[in-house]
C-alpha cells in the first residue's frame, strides 16, 4: 500500500514534466515566429547552455548527497524523497535562471 504523500508527489512530478514540455514547445513556436535565426546556435549560446547545465547539475548532486546523508541517519523515507525532489526542482529553476542571467549579464570570467 502506498503512503498518502506518494500519489501527490507522483502527480506533482508528472505535472511538472508535462508543463515543462508544453512550455518548451510554446516558446519554440513563438520564438520561431518572430526570429529568422531561431534555430541557429553559436559559441556563446553553447557556453551559456553549458554553464546553466552545470549550475543545475550541481543541485542534483547536492540533493543526492543530502538524501544519502538522510538515509545514513535512517530518516523517514518521506524526508528522503522530498530532499531528492527539492534537488530536482532547484536544479531546473536555478539552471534556467543561470542561463537567463548568462544572456542578460554575460558569463563570469574564471
Amino acid at each position: 500500500m502506498m503512503p498518502t504523500a506518494a500519489p501527490i508527489m507522483l502527480w506533482t512530478i508528472g505535472g511538472g514534466i508535462l508543463a515543462g514540455i508544453a512550455i518548451n514547445i510554446l516558446v519554440g513556436i513563438v520564438s520561431g515566429m518572430f526570429r529568422r535565426d531561431a534555430g541557429r546556435v553559436d559559441q556563446r549560446d553553447r557556453k551559456i547552455a553549458r554553464f546553466g547545465d552545470q549550475v543545475g547539475q550541481s543541485f542534483v548532486v547536492l540533493g543526492a548527497v543530502s538524501a544519502l546523508v538522510l538515509a545514513l541517519l535512517e530518516a523517514d523515507s518521506f524526508w528522503i524523497a522530498n530532499v531528492i525532489y527539492l534537488g530536482f526542482v532547484l536544479s531546473a529553476i536555478l539552471g534556467s535562471t543561470a542561463k537567463v542571467l548568462g544572456y542578460r549579464r554575460g558569463l563570469p570570467e574564471w
